[in-house]
């Protein structure tokens, strides 16, 4: 018997693909255009909108062009696209920072544009799609850097999701690039075709349709963490409250390996004494001036929290007791300078008796680690801080290190 080897291909509808892109596409730009005019979203949802419907409109240009043979649709659809392409870049850049210039960026993409719209001749047909197929994969470099820009700054997860979409299409364009410099895509975008050029393009397809929507996910996130942020910090001074203690014990927990952990418990003397005299407004002000001078010293690894009324703790992973101390003492005369000075400004010959009383700050340092329980940490940090405050002739700050 003789056995008969066949070949099957799998041929593909492009046509359905990119009627299916185009409509995708345009519909994103509606979705998103929509909220910016009630003015729930800023510049980036404008740009990405816009972007969009110019994308979607150049690529029913290449469908019409295909199919009714409309003479003008690739000077048009080819220069939009990337145009389009620069605004959605460009919306993704303005998510992320909003004061993000996007001159340069519009600039030369409409450069890029100038060949495409000179450029009608059915010979280069190829010529075209590959060079239109770099500039795509070179727009979508630049979002997947500011992408994962975001999600590293922002600690937005879906950041990495958006870099991921827009990271794979990358090679697909590149490869498709190849192909068509080659000239081996045939003489139409759309149509039945079974080569791997068409199953590049319906890759592209694909995920060009899943991202369409992915800001509105970023955005979901953002808004997600600012209530969350809402939700965990104190409103008067900016500090974390209790809540968000719970959130850095989980995170400090989640660490690969064991660190060092310093709490400083922060109190404010003299502080009823303040209220009763001048104020709660005075009060206030004291509180959020200790909480401004002790986030400055503490940096931005450390982690400042308003354990109670006049009561700060600050939590300094990696931080060494010494270190922790001349911190402290930076945070105490600090404090103390300002105080001295509000309450000189304020105290008349008959109150000057209360520059002598101004409010200061006892601090209690206790050293741990991160596998500890911060809650004992701070206890141990709180019983430092009253010797402190019991014994302010021997120094300012009282500490000991956790055995």
């Amino acid at each position: 018997m003789k056995r008969t080897n066949k070949q099957v291909s799998v041929a593909l509808d492009l046509t359905t693909l990119y009627v299916v892109a185009a409509l995708g596409m345009l519909v994103a730009g509606i979705v998103h255009l929509a909220p910016v005019a009630t003015g729930r979203f800023g510049d980036w949802a404008a740009l990405w909108g816009g972007g969009h419907l110019v994308v979607g409109f150049g690529t029913m240009m290449a469908v019409l062009n295909d199919h009714i043979g409309i003479a003008w649709a690739p000077n048009a659809g080819n220069p939009a696209a990337v145009i389009g392409y620069a605004l959605i870049a460009g919306a993704v850049l303005r998510f992320a920072r909003p004061d993000a210039r996007l001159t340069p960026l519009l600039t030369i993409a409409a450069v890029l544009a100038v060949p495409l719209v000179v450029s009608g001749d059915p010979a280069h047909f190829h010529f075209r799609v590959a060079y239109l197929s770099v500039v795509r994969a070179g727009f979508d470099i630049v979002i997947v850097i500011a992408a994962v820009r975001l999600a590293r700054r922002e600690s937005l997860q879906t950041g990495w999701i958006v870099a991921t979409l827009f990271a794979i299409t990358v090679p697909l364009f590149v490869g498709r690039a190849w192909l068509a410099y080659e000239d081996r895509i045939g003489t139409q975008l759309t149509g039945m075709h079974d080569d791997i050029g068409a199953w590049l393009a319906a890759g592209q397809i694909a995920f060009i349709v899943f991202r369409v929507f992915s800001l509105l996910i970023l955005q979901a996130e953002r808004g997600q963490n600012a209530l969350r942020e809402q939700m965990e910090r104190d409103w008067l001074t900016g500090a974390l409250n209790r809540a968000g203690v719970d959130r850095i014990a989980a995170t400090l927990a989640d660490r690969s390996s064991v660190g060092r952990l310093t709490a400083m418990m922060l109190d404010v003397d003299h502080f009823k004494a303040l209220n009763d005299s001048q104020g709660h407004a005075a009060g206030d002000a004291a509180l959020r001036s200790l909480a401004d001078i002790a986030h400055a010293m503490i940096g931005e690894r450390g982690h400042l929290v308003r354990w109670g009324g006049d009561e700060f703790v600050c939590l300094l992973p990696d931080v060494g007791i010494e270190r922790a101390r001349m911190i402290g003492v930076g945070i105490a005369s600090q404090f103390a300078q300002v105080m001295t000075a509000t309450a000189t400004a304020t105290a008349t010959s008959a109150t000057s008796a209360a520059v002598d009383a101004a409010p200061g700050v006892s601090i209690g340092i206790v050293e741990g680690d991160t596998a500890g329980a911060i809650a004992d940490l701070i206890a141990r940090a709180d019983k430092a801080m009253y010797i402190a405050k019991g014994d302010r002739r021997r120094a300012p700050i009282a500490y000991f290190k956790a055995a």
